[in-house]
């Protein structure tokens, strides 16, 4: 228990010594001052001002975060019959691509189907 005490004073001491070593924070006068920047004309910010308000009323009347359409678009139905045959004809092509060996079996080459030949 005095161990962590006294290792705990330790750390304390120089966490305060470390920080007191630090700069006032005070800025460098010639430094610390943006570089002066030409007054604008109130005939300037005028039309600034006009501007924005343009762009604003524009966006303003636009589509908004939110809006718009919720729905998705109806797509043309089709018939379960003609969506089971359209399945079929895609299982029998996939059916005939797997029997001539265009898809890889066991995509990795360490797959161990790769490796029982």
């Amino acid at each position: 228990m005095r161990k962590i005490v006294l290792i705990g004073a330790a750390v304390i001491q120089l966490t305060a010594m470390t920080a007191f070593a630090q700069s006032s924070g005070e800025a460098d006068p010639s430094q610390a001052k943006a570089p002066p920047v030409a007054k604008t004309t109130p005939a300037e910010r005028a039309a600034a001002r006009s501007d924005r308000k343009a762009q604003g009323g524009q966006a303003a009347r636009g589509p908004q975060i939110g809006e718009g359409q919720s729905e998705p678009a109806p797509t043309a139905a089709v018939s379960s019959a003609d969506r089971k045959a359209a399945a079929a004809k895609r299982r029998a092509a996939n059916r005939e691509a797997n029997k001539s060996g265009e898809y890889a079996r066991g995509g990795n080459a360490d797959a161990p189907e790769k490796q029982k030949q």
